[in-house]
């Protein structure tokens, strides 16, 4: 770049500055002068585009004294920094205003330093802040205010780190003094991960009508009382179309999926609802309370799958266990197909068992079908099923029972 004679048209070609990852130099060219050689020159206006994974502290640096200044071309900027050990000033961002910036992706980037720039980026579509570290907390109210200007904005994600790597446990839980919230028109997906109190206090101040799609992770041991998420969940139309349910667990989490009943032909998932736990049980009372307190609807599907992600030790004799998937199947009052996968079948019949007499009508009291992935080779389940079955005859309600390929 330092070298190139000035053969361009005067208007300029435009300029892609991307970083292979992990790679510096190549035959003793260095990468990092030549990107800094290109952003430190008159051609910085044409850069179009910014893609650097894996950024060290002595690059930031560098990179901080060069772009610190306009760049009326840039559309798509992506980074990342090399791990979570080094500090980033937030003060020091990269990048002046950038007014035609479509697509920003920041992964382990402090927020407090990107406030300028989104103060400038009206046309930004697509938002991705990850891994955001504990000097990157920036306050819910403040998040908003960042965002009310975004009206083309089409899909943000949030991903906290962790929670002992951030203030979030310095948010109060109290709601500040109510303002009315303002409309992001072009939302159609949302992402969140972090503390429930801190998407409650975001989340009032928004709504999102046309939103399609709802992810949210919440952190084991947490207030699951949402009640802004279920006002925002109600304005959104799509998310508050009957839909079918899968609960799901892999990698620490366990999750409720909706997604457009299974008889359209546009089957996509609406919201998901997630609980990242450690340890060996399954936070089923915490993905209860969520479930109820935002998406009452529940109550009005017909259709839940049960699935693995990934193995697990089965507690089926786990008294405490079995009366928290009560509570989560409690939620299903109008369920009338439910469907469980081999590994899952047996914790969740015995917990159905575990009904007495006068609780046979509270749980699952439309429940017309049930099916079993492998039931015909395992006499376990079967015992556990038939047992459930003559139970609910006996009661006046009929269950069958089918073999179930996923």
């Amino acid at each position: 770049m330092t070298e190139m004679p000035d053969i361009w048209p005067a208007s300029g070609l435009p300029i892609v500055i991307r970083l292979p990852w992990g790679w510096h130099s190549v035959r003793g060219v260095s990468f990092d002068d030549n990107m800094i050689a290109a952003l430190d020159s008159e051609r910085h206006n044409r850069v179009c585009r910014i893609d650097l994974p894996n950024i060290s502290a002595s690059l930031w640096e560098r990179l901080t004294a060069v772009m610190q200044r306009p760049f009326p071309e840039l559309t798509v900027m992506h980074l990342s920094s090399e791990n979570h050990r080094w500090s980033i000033d937030p003060h020091s961002f990269l990048v002046g205003p950038a007014p035609r910036l479509r697509r920003l992706f920041l992964d382990n980037i402090p927020f407090p330093a990107v406030q300028r720039l989104l103060l400038s980026a009206n046309n930004l579509v697509y938002l991705s802040l990850r891994n955001i570290p504990g000097v990157g907390y920036i306050s819910p109210e403040d998040m908003a205010n960042c965002l009310a200007g975004l009206t083309r904005l089409e899909v943000l994600i949030l991903q906290f780190r962790s929670p002992r790597s951030h203030r979030l446990s310095e948010i109060p839980r109290q709601l500040p003094p109510p303002l009315a919230p303002f409309v992001l028109p072009a939302l159609t997906r949302l992402e969140f991960q972090g503390r429930s109190y801190y998407l409650e206090r975001l989340v009032a101040r928004i709504d999102a009508p046309v939103l399609l799609y709802l992810g949210t992770i919440f952190f084991q041991d947490d207030n699951f009382d949402v009640p802004q998420l279920h006002r925002f969940i109600s304005r959104a139309e799509k998310l508050s179309t009957h839909a079918r349910a899968t609960v799901s667990h892999s990698n620490c989490e366990i999750r409720l999926t909706l997604s457009s009943p299974p008889w359209t032909v546009d089957r996509t998932s609406l919201a998901a609802f997630g609980i990242l736990y450690s340890g060996i049980y399954l936070p089923l009372s915490s993905l209860a309370q969520v479930c109820k307190s935002s998406f009452p609807l529940l109550s009005t599907l017909e259709e839940l799958d049960i699935i693995k992600g990934c193995r697990f030790p089965i507690r089926w004799d786990n008294r405490v266990e079995r009366m928290q998937w009560l509570e989560l199947l409690g939620l299903f009052t109008s369920l009338k197909n439910l469907r469980l996968d081999e590994e899952l079948a047996l914790p969740v019949m015995h917990a159905l068992n575990e009904l007495v007499e006068e609780r046979e009508r509270a749980v699952l009291p439309e429940l017309q079908s049930i099916f079993i992935e492998g039931l015909q080779s395992s006499e376990n389940v079967q015992d556990v099923v038939d047992q459930f079955v003559t139970t609910r005859r006996l009661s006046n309600q009929r269950v069958a029972v089918h073999d179930w390929e996923p």
